[in-house]
């Protein structure tokens, strides 16, 4: 395929949401990000420079290639140091259905709004185990490119679902699912009756949990500070860093 101006402009709109489900496609950029992604998402175009393609023949075997100069790669990039590479695939579709939940531990983000966060939460996500996210419609989206890229590849693993938050939750409890949602003052974690199945719930960066998400939460936990009620600390941990370390007490407690 010949790389125009046109392809150009799409490409490079795909930073945004709402261009992104108006083409049906999203974008990974750089090396690494490609070969973690390529072949397990539908691929709509590979777009690289003739160095690159010339130096990864086990990437592009069997692949329609459309080269690019190093200046059209920057004009689609939305990367600080454009890359050589970039692969645009088609979103996919995940069939939802919140009792398929029942029995695992998800993650629920409710208002996540950084996508360092969110990628980061994805990867730790996939380091744990746990295969689905849902996510309230306000949610920053997992396919955006500093999503995507903060993901380090887990985002062909793990699948975020976005739905109505406080719905979804409702129903998951209703099938017997506990809902834990961390906030300042609950239990002490590390003493908590954590089991092996049911959804954690992080809130946003700045508000916490919403009502209507509190609502339906069956257990609060906390992460204690150190040492417990010694010294001043920061106000609260990074949401990334808190959803780590509430992953680590569920799966090793």
């Amino acid at each position: 395929m010949i790389l125009t101006s046109a392809i150009i402009k799409t490409v490079a709109s795909l930073d945004k949401a709402s261009h992104r489900r108006r083409e049906g496609l999203f974008m990974v950029e750089g090396t690494k990000a490609v070969a973690d992604t390529i072949g397990l998402f539908d691929l709509h175009m590979l777009i690289c420079t003739a160095a690159w393609e010339e130096s990864h023949p086990a990437l592009v075997d069997g692949l329609e290639v459309t080269r690019a100069t190093a200046r059209d790669l920057s004009r689609m990039s939305h990367m600080s140091t454009p890359p050589e590479v970039i692969a645009v695939y088609r979103l996919p579709v995940y069939a939802f259905e919140p009792r398929r939940l029942r029995g695992g531990l998800v993650l629920a983000l409710d208002t996540i709004q950084d996508p360092g966060n969110l990628g980061t939460i994805i990867r730790t996500a996939d380091w744990m185990g746990v295969r689905d996210i849902i996510a309230s419609r306000e949610t920053v989206d997992c396919f955006s490119p500093k999503v995507v890229q903060a993901t380090m590849g887990s985002i062909v693993r793990v699948k975020v679902h976005y739905c109505d938050l406080p719905a979804t939750l409702a129903a998951l409890r209703e099938g017997g699912m506990p809902v834990y949602g961390t906030v300042l003052g609950g239990d002490d974690i590390y003493a908590a009756d954590l089991r092996p199945e049911g959804v954690i719930v992080v809130g946003n960066e700045g508000r916490g949990i919403s009502a209507e998400v509190l609502a339906q939460v069956t257990e609060r936990v906390t992460i204690p500070s150190y040492p417990r009620g010694g010294a001043a600390h920061g106000e609260s941990l990074n949401a990334a860093v808190a959803t780590a370390i509430v992953l680590a007490a569920f799966r090793f407690r």
